[in-house]
């Protein structure tokens, strides 16, 4: 005769293994990244990912299939941080939409950009510099998802008020500026500080967009 205790305790055993798988893909999207960083990608191999995060080769295929597909993912989690929810529904984004001004706007929108580049930027430096064709696919879909990105901005900076140049020329100037690579020369090779690199986006993309933009001040 079942116990009427089964109910729970089954409902708690297959939370708890969930909990375990997330922390198992947890780990393994950690090491590679820790590799990629490290070795780039024809030396993350999936043997390092288990080695590196203490599981069984067969454990990265049954999770990924693939070193693309895993990279991939990376990518994707990288972006969007703790969260779930797509980049563009995340709370910094929503604050950037929800900005009183063009200033605001930028200054929200350039300080949000330097804490993802700080996670998704090695992954990509280390995509940008692999010679596989493998990966063709992939970096283009992160140049379009990162375009479309910044024509959004673009649109809530016209909605804001009037531009120096047209809104996809906008979106192109925003997509250069707020670059993984430049933001890599910057503070990956110069040294510079979140902050100082979000202060100096924010104030290059309102010289370069926004009229009567006062560089010394930081506003128009």
């Amino acid at each position: 005769m079942k116990s009427e205790d089964d109910t729970p305790r089954r409902a708690y055993r297959s939370h708890r293994r969930r909990e375990q798988a997330q922390e198992t893909r947890r780990r393994m999207l950690e090491a590679a990244g820790k590799l990629l960083a490290e070795r780039g990608y024809a030396g993350t191999t999936i043997a390092a990912v288990a080695a590196e995060a203490g599981v069984a080769v067969e454990t990265v295929y049954a999770a990924f299939r693939n070193k693309r597909t895993l990279v991939g993912e990376l990518v994707r989690v990288s972006v969007r941080g703790d969260g779930d929810a797509p980049a563009a529904e995340q709370a910094g984004a929503r604050a950037v939409a929800a900005a009183p001004d063009q200033a605001e706007r930028l200054r929200l929108f350039a300080a949000d950009v330097a804490e993802r580049l700080e996670r998704v930027g090695p992954v990509l430096q280390a995509l940008a510099a692999a010679s596989e064709p493998e990966l063709d696919e992939l970096r283009a879909a992160v140049d379009r998802d990162r375009l479309a990105g910044m024509r959004a901005f673009a649109g809530m900076l016209v909605r804001g008020g009037e531009l120096r140049i047209g809104a996809e020329a906008a979106a192109e100037t925003v997509w250069a500026l707020a670059s993984p690579e430049l933001h890599f020369a910057l503070t990956a090779r110069r040294g510079w500080t979140r902050e100082r690199y979000a202060t100096w986006l924010a104030d290059t993309l309102g010289a370069a967009l926004i009229p009567g933009w006062d560089l010394a001040a930081g506003s128009s």
